[in-house]
């Protein structure tokens, strides 16, 4: 061992320490209880597998997005969905003019790289840049046979060494409803399936039959300009527009979810209340627990495992899979949604005006 390994493993046995001694003492003193969760940054510090045989029809990851990431994120993860789920195809779809260096490794481990050109126009938060990565991806897929796709970004990670066998059974057990053109639901996973924000379905992480993924990833390319009165830049709109206005004209979760709405023939009325049995009827969603799932980018800076609020009822409160199981169940209408209609004239981050 180097000198400089062994400085760097009793540095992190008292960085350690500390953060153990410092969750303590908030445990004991603090009115909050504080946990941690610590996940293997490296595909050779993974010990788990998934179970086989597995009686699965052909699947496909498509990550998309630039590269590098820090850590060398991406490859890591490609190397522990190779361990973890061997039969599944693995697809990256990044910039053409992406160097070779960063490439050759990942197809070295079998991933297959697609090239994508930057579109002219990017798009308000660089949506158009999204759907040609993303859209580039699945048609790789699905020429290459794929019939279950999941499409992620190069920061993310979902952990779950049977998430794909997984997602499919989910999709069999719980079959689309309402009488749409879709094959079966599309699944929201990660940050950003919000439930008071009509049709915001995360754009991050989303699993579905080929067929329906081929038709979600690739509406029309945003060549609209955000109203006047919207602030310059995307974190103004962000933190200055209601959400009622924001879904509506910029934010690219409820865009594409839309687009898609509308091709399988579902009218809109952008309430929550719409939103509610869109998402009872056309989608489900899947908790970070569920999937082991891990943003590198988000999760090491706010160092928390998910943003939640105890204290009050917020705007940005995700949809998680039990929310969605009441819809599903008949248990909660989406007529129910109407006392939080209200939210649409708030901002994001903030806590909901609940009528009774």
């Amino acid at each position: 061992m180097t000198e400089k390994n062994f400085l760097s493993r009793v540095s992190n046995k008292v960085a350690q320490r500390a953060l153990d001694s410092s969750i303590r003492w908030l445990n004991k003193r603090s009115d909050q209880y504080t946990t941690y969760r610590q996940r293997p940054k490296f595909a050779d510090a993974i010990g788990t597998r998934g179970d086989r045989p597995l009686d699965v029809e052909p699947m496909a990851i498509v990550m998309q997005g630039p590269l590098p990431v820090p850590d060398n994120f991406t490859y890591e993860t490609f190397a522990i969905y190779r361990r973890h789920m061997p039969d599944v195809r693995l697809i990256l779809s990044t910039w053409a003019d992406t160097p070779e260096e960063h490439l050759d490794p990942l197809r070295n481990l079998g991933v297959e790289v697609v090239l994508c050109e930057k579109p002219d126009v990017a798009g308000l938060f660089n949506i158009n840049m999204q759907l040609a990565s993303a859209g580039a991806g699945i048609k790789k897929a699905v020429e290459g046979g794929a019939v279950w796709v999941l499409k992620t970004r190069v920061d993310q990670r979902l952990y779950n060494p049977n998430v794909m066998a997984e997602l499919a059974a989910m999709a069999k057990a719980f079959p689309a409803s309402g009488g749409f053109e879709q094959k079966y639901r599309i699944f929201g996973i990660g940050y950003g399936s919000l439930k008071y924000a009509p049709y915001h379905v995360t754009d991050q992480t989303v699993f579905g039959h080929a067929e329906d993924m081929l038709k979600y990833w690739t509406p029309p390319l945003r060549q609209d300009q955000a109203p006047s009165h919207f602030p310059l830049s995307s974190h103004d709109i962000y933190t200055q527009v209601p959400i009622g206005e924001e879904v509506r004209f910029a934010a690219p979760e409820s865009y594409i979810a839309t687009q898609y709405l509308t091709r399988i023939g579902r009218d809109l009325d952008w309430t929550i209340q719409d939103s509610w049995a869109a998402f009872r009827d056309c989608f489900c969603f899947v908790d970070y627990q569920s999937t082991d799932f891990f943003w590198q980018k988000t999760q090491t800076w706010t160092r928390l495992e998910l943003l939640h609020r105890y204290d009050v009822i917020w705007t940005r409160h995700e949809m998680t899979f039990g929310h969605w199981m009441l819809l599903y169940s008949g248990m909660l209408s989406p007529e129910a949604a109407e006392r939080y209609e209200g939210a649409l004239d708030q901002l994001f981050m903030s806590p909901i005006e609940v009528t009774s």
